[in-house]
């Protein structure tokens, strides 16, 4: 048979890529978009709660990490459904419930009902998450599919990029609770067009749920979060009882695991490299830059005097920076492998968050935020795609679900530790004040302002500034020690496509 002829055979029987694939793509980013936006416009907005509302800096821990923690705890389940019960059905149905949520939460007086509504929108985003990237992995032939993570990634990052300018424009403009209604809008317009190109995908096989399975590892990661949180304060009897609720979750955990028939991840998984390595060069590359997102708009805001706006613009380089990191992400790959891309990604990141870490005026912080940009943009889809590439096709939701849940994780761990070592250092050095000027460096200035007096607000803006220095240095290590584990544990993997 002629080279022509068996071109012209491989052609007839190669399968044909999906014509709405990049309609489809273009619906998928704008619900991740609406994710994304969420948590980076919500940032610039803290200052603003801590002031309107009166939170502590424990409450808005709670605020951001309740979501985080939920919508960890939810993934693995949410994508095990996605397979099962259809992609498209479970990612459509979270942004419903995602925007009702949001709707909820402008509405909110006070920390309980804002928690409560951040957890109505976690369930939902939950349901959306996987379907993101699981849906792209079988519209997309492997040819186009390293493009079309790559535009997914850099939608994430424009999301990073616009949300704090947005949220600081927003509060300043109409008020803090349309960071919350501008979901709404963005919800509608997607579930719209997403009910009329997106196609349905699931697993054939119809796999069982694995609810014991669920249940257990959402017990252990919340009662992780809550452990770490509370370490701020003193060690109590329940806090004790959290912490062997833990460690039987996770025990109880790997054990039903490994006797599920149906399990709701495979722990042989566990034995590939690739797959350990990404997982944890995802949870600890949004580690670093949780941490510096919730500490870097309050302190730009409260010790260097920026408003909610110019807090905004002033954060937004470090998406920028990730857009020009993913842009050359798959040539550095293609160069050094997965590990080395990642190795060096992380590296860069976390010697931006040290310099954001000692940083007291803007111009060093700026530089720190490109460096911590351009590395997360390295190293985000080269780590993304060995994941997936560890997972089976057939089962694409849950290893979406996998990836998306140890960013949720890092996050969430992010938030706690670097906002835990915060508070100790700040409340350690505050000497004998009221007691409501311990609670935060916002509730601190607002006692000063009233009681006119300069010693305390520069008191309380020279021990935030410790703090953050102390908690950014903690993340900085943290995500080095990231760098470390990807070089190693991808070492010998390659791109994939």
């Amino acid at each position: 048979m002629s080279t022509s002829r068996v071109i012209d055979t491989l052609a007839v029987h190669r399968p044909r890529a999906d014509p709405r694939r990049w309609w489809v793509l273009g619906v998928l980013s704008v619900a991740l978009l609406t994710i994304v936006l969420n948590n980076s416009v919500l940032n610039v907005a803290m200052p603003t709660l801590v002031v309107k509302l009166g939170l502590s800096t424990t409450q808005l821990q709670w605020i951001v990490d309740a979501y985080s923690v939920v919508f960890a705890g939810l993934l693995l389940t949410a994508g095990a459904l996605s397979d099962r019960l259809g992609r498209k059905r479970t990612t459509l149905s979270g942004l419903v419930l995602f925007g009702l949520g949001s709707a909820l939460a402008s509405f909110a007086s006070g920390a309980d009902l804002l928690i409560t509504a951040r957890c109505v929108m976690a369930v939902g985003a939950a349901f959306v998450m996987p379907g993101t990237l699981s849906v792209l992995v079988h519209v997309f032939p492997a040819e186009e599919r390293q493009r079309a993570i790559a535009i997914w990634g850099a939608v994430s990052a424009l999301g990073v990029a616009i949300g704090p300018v947005l949220g600081g424009l927003l509060v300043r403009t109409l008020g803090w609770s349309w960071v919350f209604l501008l979901n709404v809008p963005i919800v509608v317009a997607a579930v719209a067009v997403g009910l009329v190109v997106v196609p349905e995908s699931r697993d054939p096989v119809g796999r069982r749920i694995d609810l014991p399975g669920a249940l257990l590892a959402a017990t252990a990661m919340c009662g992780t979060v809550f452990v770490i949180i509370s370490a701020s304060g003193p060690w109590t009897g329940r806090l004790t009882v959290v912490v062997l609720v833990v460690a039987l979750a996770g025990g109880a955990l790997v054990w039903w695991e490994r006797r599920c028939p149906y399990p709701l991840v495979d722990l042989a998984l566990l034995r590939d490299r690739r797959f350990v390595g990404s997982s944890l060069s995802n949870m600890l590359l949004v580690f670093g830059l949780a941490g510096v997102l919730f500490v870097l708009t309050q302190r730009l805001q409260f010790v260097l005097g920026f408003d909610a706006l110019h807090a905004g613009l002033g954060v937004a380089p470090v998406a920028l920076a990730v857009l020009v990191g993913a842009a050359l992400s798959g040539r550095l790959a293609r160069t050094a492998g997965s590990n080395g891309a990642v190795g060096i990604g992380m590296t860069l990141v976390a010697a931006g968050v040290l310099v954001i870490a000692w940083s007291t005026t803007y111009l060093p912080t700026l530089a720190g935020l490109l460096l911590m940009g351009v590395g997360f943009g390295f190293a985000m889809s080269p780590a993304a795609d060995e994941l997936m590439s560890a997972v089976p096709a057939d089962r694409s939701g849950i290893g979406s679900a996998i990836n998306d849940t140890m960013q949720e994780l890092g996050f969430a761990l992010g938030v706690a530790v670097v906002g835990t070592v915060l508070t100790q250092v700040y409340q350690a050095g505050l000497g004998p004040v009221p007691a409501v000027a311990r609670e935060s460096v916002g509730t601190a200035l607002r006692v000063a302002g009233q009681d006119n007096s300069a010693a305390l607000a520069h008191t309380a803006r020279v021990d935030f500034q410790h703090g953050t220095e102390q908690g950014l240095t903690i993340g900085a290590l943290v995500v080095f020690a990231g760098a470390v584990v990807g070089a190693v544990l991808l070492r010998g993997a390659r791109p994939t496509s």
